[in-house]
């Protein structure tokens, strides 16, 4: 006979995937600011590094996907453009890429800061490592599909939090987990299930799946006692975790 995790007693946290990215064009400040009006907890970014290593925040390799129209530049690798190029960069509504810097300055709640790219790992630890004690960033998480970008975190800075991202659940991602002392695991939502939830929490891991928009993938999130609930919809959430009564 098989088995159910009990319902879920707790509210999850909601996490601002890319902002709000549903209201406003993702990764942007814009995108941040309405997440936190809209109930996210945790805002969640990604990053890389520019030719002359800054941190940016952006999805993509390039800006071509992102860059509206009209932008003075709307193409090229991040890691061969400068900062004062990326600066060319309209994203929509106006909004240009931000730094990491400056999203760490303007959020009232911690982070979870994907490292897309290895190269901006050691950057993003020095960044964290001189936040102020107390600052909402300073609870920040680092979230990444890449181990190798863990090392210079664990050296820098060592307390901050790593959730490691994967596909699915499986024995290699939850060995590989515990190898880079992760304190959470992010699995895709398509590929979670109570078994994979049960491993998790047996592995003593919090559940942060991604990226959740659809009410079928909430329901399975929260039957699967999911710790935070990663969306481009925070309002959307939080209405739909209200009307449950969490």
């Amino acid at each position: 006979m098989s088995q159910v995790l009990a319902p879920p007693t707790a509210r999850p946290r909601i996490v601002g995937h890319r902002g709000a990215a549903t209201h406003a064009p993702e990764n942007t400040l814009a995108s941040f600011r309405r997440a936190i009006a809209d109930g996210a907890q945790l805002l969640e970014c990604d990053v890389h590094l520019s030719a002359d290593g800054h941190v940016v925040v952006l999805h993509d390799e390039t800006v071509d996907r992102t860059a509206q129209p009209d932008s003075p530049r709307r193409g090229g690798a991040v890691a061969e453009l400068t900062r004062a190029e990326l600066d060319d960069v309209l994203v929509g509504d106006g909004e240009r890429i931000p730094s990491l810097e400056e999203l760490l300055e303007l959020t009232t709640v911690p982070v979870f800061i994907e490292v897309k790219a290895a190269a901006a790992a050691e950057a993003v630890a020095a960044q964290l490592a001189a936040l102020p004690e107390g600052s909402p960033a300073k609870a920040s998480s680092v979230i990444t599909f890449h181990p190798e970008a863990i090392a210079p975190i664990r050296r820098l800075s060592p307390s901050t939090p790593i959730s490691y991202l994967v596909t699915r659940v499986d024995e290699d991602a939850l060995r590989t987990a515990a190898e880079l002392g992760a304190v959470g695991i992010g699995p895709w939502i398509g590929g979670l299930s109570l078994a994979a939830a049960r491993a998790v929490r047996e592995a003593g891991l919090a559940l942060n799946p991604w990226t959740i928009n659809r009410a079928d993938e909430l329901a399975v999130a929260l039957a699967c006692g999911a710790d935070t609930i990663t969306t481009d919809d925070p309002a959307w959430v939080a209405a739909q975790l209200d009307a449950r009564g969490l």
